[in-house]
C-alpha cells in the first residue's frame, strides 16, 4: 500500500498526565518509588559503598525529607528526574525500575513543592531542580537547573513540603512495618542500610515455615521463558507457617520481583481461591498456608504493574507459574483444613526441618506435582454420631432431637467457656425428661387409660410410669434424681451451684443409659 508523508506530529506529553496519577499512589507506594531507584541506581554504580536510605517523616512541620548515596545523577541526565519514560535502567537488566515513571509519580503524588538536590559521584558540582505546582501548571518542559552548595559526592536530596495530605505520626508504625516486609531480602543481604526517622529497620521475612513429620514444606526451583528466549529462575515454597495472624489474614501467596516484594497475602481466584477444585474459599480453616515465590531476571520480563503494588495475572510469566502455585496452595490449604482440631500438636510444635525439593521436571514438564498423599479426613463429631445411629432414627425419626442433644452437649463441653458445665446440666436433664415423654407417647399400648396431658404436668409420675413396665437399675434413677435437684437448684435458687467436670460425666453416662434402654441408642463417646 503506497505512503506519502504529509507532515509530523508533536509527541510531547500533557502533564496533566502527572495529575491523573496523583490518586493512585499513597505515602508508602510513594516513597517506595524513591527507595526503588536509589537501589537501582547504586546497582549500577561501580565501586559503590554501601547503599544509606534515610527517610525523615516531619509530622509537625508537614515535611518530608529523603536522602541517599545510591551514586547521584549525572547533569546531562537531570532531565531524566522529571521525563516521564525516561530511564537509564536496561529492561534486561535485574532492576526493580523499568518504566522510568515511579520516582516522577511519586513526588508529584506527594507534594506540590519539591527540591531535588543531586550530586554525581565523578563531579564536583552539586545541582538542584524544583518541581512546583507553577511548574506543573505550565504548557512547557523547560526546568531550571540550579547550581547549589555542595553536597556529599554520590547523594540526593529530596524535600516534599506543600504536602498533598497531612501525614500523621500514627502511620509510621504501618510505614516501617510494610518498607521492612517490602526490603526485606535487601536488609537481610546487607545491601543497605534503611532509616526511618532516625530508626535503622530490620529486615522482615515470611519464611516462618513448620515442619509436620512427612508434611514439610516444598520447593521447586525452575526457569521459564516467557519469550521464549530469555530466561527468568523462578523459586517457589509453600508449606505450613507458624506466624498465623487472624486479624492479618496472612496467609496465601506472597511473590517477590528480583527480591523485592511486590503483593503479599494474595487470595484470589489467580493462585486458586473461590474455586472449588482448587485452594476453595478463603477460610481461618486454611489460614497456615503459604506460598512463597521468587521470580529473578530481567525487569522487563516480571509480571508487575508499574507501581508494583501488584501483579498482572495475564502476564506471559505468569500464566507458566500459575500452575505451580495453584497446585501447592491447594495441597498445604487442604493439610491446613485436616489438622485444623489440632494445629498446636500436629504442626506448629514442629519449628525446625528442612525444606524438602521438587524436581524441576516436575514443573518444567507440566506434570502434576508428586506431593505426600494428605492424610485421611476425619469425619465431624456430630457425623460420626450421627451415622452410627441411622437405622435407629430412621425407625424412630422422633430419637433425632434426642442424638442431637448429647452431641451438642459433647461439643459444648470441648469449648473454652465458664459456663459449659451448667449448660450441660440443663441439656442432659431436658434430654431425660424428653426422652421418657416420647417413649409414652410412641408406646401408647403399655400405658392404657393414660391421660398423657395430666401426666405430663408431673415429671415424678412420667417417670413412675415409665419405669414400671422397664426395668431400670434404681441406682441409675437415684443418680438421675439428684442431678434433677441440681438443676432446680441453679434454676430457681440464687446461690451459685458448683457444676464438676465429674457430675457431668456421671449424669451423662446416667441418660445415655436410659436413651439405649428405651431407644437402643448407641451414644457412647467418639
Amino acid at each position: 500500500m503506497a505512503k506519502t508523508e504529509i507532515d509530523t506530529i508533536d509527541g510531547t506529553p500533557d502533564k496533566r498526565m502527572f495529575w491523573s496519577i496523583i490518586s493512585d499512589y499513597d505515602l508508602a507506594t510513594s516513597l517506595a518509588e524513591l527507595i526503588d531507584n536509589a537501589i537501582d541506581t547504586w546497582s549500577g554504580t561501580a565501586d559503590r559503598p554501601p547503599l544509606t536510605v534515610d527517610l525523615d517523616l516531619d509530622t509537625d512541620r508537614q515535611i518530608i525529607r529523603y536522602t541517599d548515596n545510591a551514586g547521584g545523577v549525572l547533569r546531562e541526565d537531570l532531565r531524566l528526574l522529571v521525563a516521564p519514560g525516561g530511564s537509564k535502567n536496561a529492561p534486561d537488566g535485574a532492576s526493580i525500575g523499568i518504566f522510568g515513571v515511579g520516582s516522577k509519580r511519586a513526588v508529584v503524588a506527594l507534594a506540590e513543592h519539591v527540591v531535588i538536590r543531586t550530586r554525581h559521584l565523578s563531579e564536583v558540582d552539586s545541582h538542584q531542580v524544583e518541581i512546583t505546582k507553577h511548574w506543573l501548571e505550565a504548557a512547557d518542559w523547560e526546568l531550571p537547573v540550579y547550581r547549589t552548595d555542595e553536597i556529599q559526592a554520590g547523594s540526593m536530596r529530596i524535600e516534599l513540603s506543600q504536602l498533598r495530605r497531612t501525614i500523621s505520626a500514627d502511620e509510621v508504625p504501618g510505614l516501617i512495618e510494610h518498607f521492612e516486609s517490602t526490603y526485606g531480602a535487601f536488609i537481610e543481604g546487607g545491601r543497605f542500610t534503611l532509616t526511618v526517622n532516625g530508626k535503622a529497620l530490620g529486615p522482615r521475612s515470611f519464611d516462618a515455615w513448620a515442619f509436620p513429620p512427612e508434611f514439610p514444606p516444598r520447593q521447586a526451583k525452575f526457569q521459564v521463558t516467557p519469550d521464549g528466549r530469555t530466561a527468568l529462575n523462578v523459586e517457589v515454597t509453600a508449606g505450613l507457617i507458624r506466624d498465623r495472624d487472624p486479624e492479618l489474614s496472612n496467609y496465601g501467596v506472597y511473590i517477590y520481583c528480583n527480591d523485592r516484594l511486590v503483593v503479599r497475602d494474595l487470595k484470589d481466584r489467580s493462585v486458586g481461591y473461590y474455586v472449588t477444585s482448587e485452594a476453595g474459599v478463603p477460610h481461618p480453616d486454611a489460614s497456615l498456608c503459604r506460598v512463597i515465590v521468587r521470580l529473578n531476571g530481567p525487569a522487563i520480563l516480571m509480571p508487575w504493574n508499574s507501581s508494583k503494588t501488584g501483579v498482572n495475572t495475564d502476564h506471559a510469566t505468569f500464566h507458566r507459574i500459575r500452575p505451580t502455585i495453584i497446585q501447592l496452595t491447594r495441597h498445604f490449604s487442604s493439610l491446613s483444613r485436616r489438622f485444623k482440631d489440632d494445629w498446636e500438636g500436629k504442626v506448629l510444635r514442629f519449628d525446625g526441618g528442612t525444606v524438602a525439593p521438587i524436581p524441576p521436571e516436575q514443573v518444567t514438564g507440566g506434570r502434576k506435582l508428586v506431593l505426600p498423599e494428605l492424610p485421611k479426613v476425619q469425619k465431624p463429631y456430630a457425623e460420626k454420631v450421627r451415622a452410627r445411629n441411622r437405622e435407629r432414627t430412621r425407625d424412630l425419626p422422633w430419637t433425632i432431637g434426642l442424638v442431637e442433644s448429647i452431641t451438642a452437649v459433647d461439643l459444648i463441653l470441648r469449648q473454652k467457656l465458664e459456663t459449659r458445665n451448667r449448660i450441660a446440666l440443663i441439656l442432659l436433664d431436658s434430654a431425660f425428661e424428653i426422652a421418657l415423654k416420647e417413649y409414652i407417647t410412641h408406646n401408647a399400648a403399655q400405658f392404657p387409660n393414660v391421660n398423657l396431658k395430666q401426666l405430663f404436668e408431673r415429671r415424678d409420675q412420667v417417670v413412675a410410669t415409665v419405669f414400671k413396665v422397664v426395668v431400670i437399675d434404681q441406682r441409675i434413677l437415684d443418680r438421675l434424681n439428684h442431678y434433677k435437684e441440681l438443676r432446680n437448684k441453679l434454676i430457681h435458687e440464687r446461690a451459685t451451684v458448683d457444676v464438676t467436670n465429674e457430675d457431668i460425666a456421671n449424669l451423662r453416662d446416667a441418660v445415655v443409659s436410659v436413651l439405649r434402654l428405651l431407644f437402643s441408642l448407641d451414644l457412647s463417646t467418639v
